[in-house]
């Protein structure tokens, strides 16, 4: 009785090692990719003009910092981005080094679209959807893009 067992067991791992061998998991994580999406780097320019201080908002993509101008300046370093292919939607994530020193990770959301303004590539929304300072965390809940941006 004991060897027929044995051998049941030995047929079921069998089978079972060669099911699990021949299924492979469909999921991938999401990856965080070093850097400034290439599409976002250079000097971006809002279309309108800022009344209060007179001047034209900005922000500059680098390879690895991300910083806005405006009544609040911001200088993100140490940057990661997500992309799907053919999405026009970019996750970018970065540490704030100007008042926090790093503490706090900002992610924004860009959307990126094609324009067709004289002289400009693309259009770009982008919003912050989620802050960590040093594990207390922040969720936008109804936040909304930012102005748009032009290349």
């Amino acid at each position: 009785m004991k060897i027929v067992s044995a051998g049941v067991v030995t047929v079921a791992v069998a089978a079972g090692l060669t099911i699990g061998g021949v299924t492979t998991p469909s999921a991938k994580a999401a990856t965080w990719h070093q850097g400034t999406p290439k599409i976002l780097r250079g000097k971006w320019v809002d279309g309108k003009k800022n009344q209060l201080l007179n001047y034209y908002p900005t922000f500059v993509g680098k390879a690895n910092e991300l910083s806005f101008s405006g009544i609040d300046p911001t200088i993100n370093k140490h940057m990661h981005y997500r992309h799907k292919k053919g999405s026009p939607i970019y996750y970018v994530k970065g540490h704030e080094t100007l008042y926090s020193h790093g503490k706090l990770v900002n992610y924004y959301k860009f959307s990126l679209h094609k324009t067709t303004r004289k002289h400009k590539k693309y259009r770009a929304k982008f919003y912050i959807y989620y802050q960590n300072n040093d594990g207390q965390i922040w969720r936008a809940k109804k936040a909304h893009y930012g102005h748009y941006f032009y290349k």
